[in-house]
């Protein structure tokens, strides 16, 4: 039983890292997109 928890805990602490890690990065998306958004461009854009 207590191998169980431990896998269970383990993967639990997996979910929990990779959802911090994904949500760290779509905070990043989002500030860079803002960034780029909100800059004034000084180059047209190629389309």
């Amino acid at each position: 039983m207590s191998h169980y928890s431990l896998l269970i805990t383990h993967y639990s602490l997996l979910i929990t890292h990779y959802s911090l890690l994904i949500t760290h990065y779509s905070l990043l998306i989002t500030h860079y997109s803002l960034l780029i958004t909100h800059a004034p461009c000084p180059m047209p854009h190629p389309n």
